[in-house]
């Protein structure tokens, strides 16, 4: 897993590289690699500073609306999870598969049974 450097320390190595202008000396002395000045570089060319990416994990909810769909999903009478994909398509507009639906549920840690007599 690569390391994460802070933004204080990615400052002062390009502030030294920029004095420098001598990448092998920057490296040496802060102990990073060549290719990670490099896309330090190219960071600070492109977007004009040095902030960390944000590192997105896990898989996207195919659900755009998580509070809307809680609300709906609460207040919906349903026998069968698979009865509700209909009433979800109805609902906002677009489709959803019966595997994106029970994902969902549960990251959402609702229940999937509902007993309605």
């Amino acid at each position: 897993m690569p390391k994460i450097h802070s933004t204080d320390f990615r400052n002062k190595v390009m502030e030294h590289y920029k004095i420098s202008l001598h990448k092998s000396d920057t490296c040496k002395r802060f102990g990073v690699s060549r290719t990670t000045l490099n896309d330090w570089i190219r960071l600070e060319e492109n977007t004009g500073f040095l902030d960390q990416p944000k590192i997105i994990s896990g898989r996207p909810f195919l659900i755009k609306d998580l509070k809307s769909f809680k609300m709906f999903y609460e207040s919906t009478t349903f026998k069968k999870l698979k009865d509700l994909i209909p009433l979800f398509e109805q609902k906002f507009g677009y489709s959803i598969s019966y595997s994106s639906l029970l994902y969902t549920i549960r990251k959402l840690k609702l229940s999937k049974k509902k007993d309605f007599c």
